[in-house]
This record gives structure tokens, sequence and C-alpha cells, in this order.
């Protein structure tokens, strides 16, 4: 997955973040809390699949994600968007904004969400 997010480069003296947009790593650990975390080595169903979700629902220690539409690769990118758009906060008055969220499905695929 990759974020692209814009906004003016901080310049504050004695801010951890100034010459930055954001901190690299608080953009990939925010991501990583946010959605990879809670989708990696999951099982994702569309919430209308009633017979994969019981059959689901009768396995001990399974990882599903229930998702509101089908779980393909431009409708998780639009849902990790939208999980994230909130998540990446202007705390230096920046103008921080979430643009685009890409989600690989292969090395040469992929779909992208935007703002």
């Amino acid at each position: 997955m990759e974020i692209t997010l814009s906004g003016d480069i901080i310049q504050q003296e004695n801010a951890s973040d100034n010459g930055m947009v954001m901190d690299f790593s608080d953009v990939k650990a925010i991501a990583k809390k946010s959605v990879v975390d809670v989708w990696d080595h999951a099982f994702l169903v569309y919430k209308g699949d009633a017979e994969i979700l019981n059959f689901l629902n009768t396995l001990q220690n399974h990882k599903t994600v229930v998702m509101n539409s089908v779980p393909t690769a431009e409708n998780m990118a639009a849902e990790a968007f939208r999980i994230l758009k909130s998540q990446y906060t202007d705390v230096y008055g920046n103008h921080l904004k979430l643009e685009r969220v890409r989600l690989y499905e292969t090395p040469n695929s992929w779909a992208d969400a935007l703002s």
C-alpha cells in the first residue's frame, strides 16, 4: 500500500517533523495500525456473502474481516482511504491532507483511491 499526503512543509524549529509534511515513520505507523494490522492474514468477505460468513463463523481462531462491499482491490483501496482520511491529522497547521491510497494487487497492478 502506498500513501500520498499533501501539505505545506513544516517550518517549526525544534519540531520533530521540521522540514517535512509528516514524518514517514508516523505515516507508516498509522497505516499499519489502522489498515495493515487489521486486514493482514485475514479472510476479507463481503457482508452479503451469507454462506461464506456462516462457514467462517464455525471456525475457531479464524481472522475474518467483514466488508461493506465486495473486497476487490478497488473497493479495498476506497475503504482504506475512508479509514485513513481521518487518521492523518494536521498537527502543525500545515494543511495536511490524504490525497491517495494505492493498493497493490500484484507488483504490476494496483487500484487508486483519490480525494
